[in-house]
């Protein structure tokens, strides 16, 4: 867990409360009251610390570790009180490491005692595993799992936002009894206690099919209890990498039908694998609001396309210009990697996608036949209404992309942010700010990153810094901007 240690009863009963002690401060030695000692507490009691209100202070212990909070808690009831204020404890995430201490307690232990005393006010959990490197560290992070989500369901808390990331399910370090356990353990709490849950990040989980949608299915089925009809329910959802790397899930029939039970989603995240027309429709009519009243709630869908995840579906536009006209404020953050064959890329990249963010990455690898010129004259321009985000990350070694890519920056309006790392030639970067000056692009974050070809980049770095100082005006008072060389051997 964050921080050292909870104390064995995380905050001890203040001492002011002792009945054999007088209750106006002063001290009793041998059933005599020692009136030095009283003259020290009224001398305390006028310490400017004694004087801090009740919202100094909060914010005071809201950096402190948890052996300090406890301390600070027997300073004096002000403080105490102080302590035991439910906003010091809506946050807490918990550090899984698997790794066993003899001078400390157990991860287990200092789970479930945060869980027993402070449970019923949290409302933000992250845990964090990040290392399981071998059978024996996953099984104690599963054990301590489930004695934590046992005690905190025992205190009936309204957990709103649950982050698992990175567990890398798919590890052969994960045995099938550890997998089953922590899917029974994290299933049962999602079915229990879920129906307050408008946050869940569970990126990286690597599930395969059957348990992944057991999890979906365990968080929709408690967002339909009874008395969420008053609020939104799960808004939003992070499933990136949710699933194992190589499954086909836009082949399965029961996730879009699991998907289309989140009445309040506005945020969702996933990976192309996951796509098809049948999910599209699901959204377009699933993200309603749960009071039915057909307002539509989807406004971000953030999808993610590398080469080795199964994209070969076929869409049709129609199902994108359905959910684009259900849900008006839509916009798609598309970011693909190492998907370089024209082909491919124009499957993934529809017209009638609304894509505010693109990102293009080729991730350093050259391949001589792919050319980055159809993606930036034919595919690109589609989103020029839209597209208010650009990244591109191209090895094109053996091609100048310097026109395509002006043209692409001058159709988009309402372009705000760039980043290119690609070799290019000085010549663009002084245009693309002379097109600013002029009022003729939008753009306020400029990154750019001039691959070359040699290790020697002197006179690319004296030609970078002589254009900042040329239109350093520009850049100091309306511009985000980073510009520098860098070798590519």
């Amino acid at each position: 867990m964050e921080g050292p240690e909870i104390a064995e009863n995380i905050l001890p009963t203040y001492a002011g409360y002792d009945k054999d002690r007088p209750q106006d401060g002063r001290e009793v030695e041998n059933g005599k009251i020692n009136e030095e000692n009283m003259e020290e507490d009224r001398e305390g009691e006028q310490s400017m610390w004694a004087l801090l209100p009740h919202t100094c202070l909060l914010q005071v212990f809201l950096h402190l570790n948890d052996r300090d909070r406890v301390r600070a808690a027997l300073v004096c009831r002000h403080w105490h009180h102080v302590v035991r204020s439910p906003s010091l404890w809506r946050v807490r995430t918990f550090n899984f490491s698997g790794r066993v201490s003899r001078s400390h307690r157990s991860e287990m232990e200092t789970a479930v005692s945060f869980a027993t005393s402070y449970g019923r006010y949290l409302e933000d959990l992250e845990i964090r595993f990040s290392h399981p490197i071998n059978s024996l560290v996953t099984r104690r992070f599963q054990q301590a799992t489930r004695a934590f989500l046992s005690a905190l369901r025992k205190t009936h808390s309204r957990l709103q936002a649950l982050t698992i990331k990175h567990l890398d399910l798919d590890r052969s370090s994960w045995c099938r009894s550890v997998r089953c356990g922590l899917l029974r353990s994290l299933t049962y709490y999602l079915r229990k206690e879920g129906s307050w849950m408008n946050y869940m990040n569970l990126r990286g989980a690597r599930f395969n099919l059957q348990q992944g949608l057991e999890v979906l299915e365990a968080l929709s089925t408690a967002q339909r209890h009874k008395h969420i009809g008053r609020r939104l329910g799960l808004a939003t959802l992070n499933l990136e990498d949710y699933f194992s790397q190589s499954i086909p899930v836009y082949n399965n029939a029961d996730f879009p039908q699991i998907m289309q039970r989140f009445r309040g989603l506005t945020t969702l995240t996933m990976n192309y694998s996951c796509v098809s027309e049948q999910l599209l429709d699901a959204l377009a009519t699933g993200c309603r609001g749960l009071d039915n009243s057909g307002q539509p709630m989807l406004r971000s869908l953030t999808i993610r396309c590398h080469i080795h995840e199964p994209h070969g579906q076929m869409i049709w536009g129609n199902a994108w210009a359905n959910l684009a006209r259900r849900c008006p404020e839509l916009r798609v953050h598309m970011y693909v990697e190492r998907i370089l064959n024209l082909d491919s890329l124009s499957r993934i990249l529809l017209r009638e996608i609304p894509i505010k963010t693109l990102s293009l990455s080729s991730c350093y690898f050259s391949e001589q036949d792919w050319s980055a010129k159809p993606a930036l004259s034919q595919l690109a321009p589609f989103y020029h209404q839209h597209l208010q985000r650009l990244s591109l990350d191209l090895n094109n070694c053996h091609e100048q992309v310097d026109e395509e890519l002006l043209e692409l920056i001058l159709s988009c309006k309402k372009l705000v942010y760039l980043k290119v790392w690609a070799f290019l030639s000085i010549n663009f970067l002084e245009r693309l700010l002379q097109s600013r000056m002029e009022r003729k692009i939008n753009v306020k974050t400029i990154k750019v990153r001039i691959y070359t070809n040699t290790f020697e980049t002197q006179e690319e770095d004296e030609m970078l810094e002589g254009l900042h100082l040329r239109y350093r005006p520009l850049i100091d008072s309306e511009l985000n901007y980073f510009a520098c060389s860098y070798p590519m051997l």
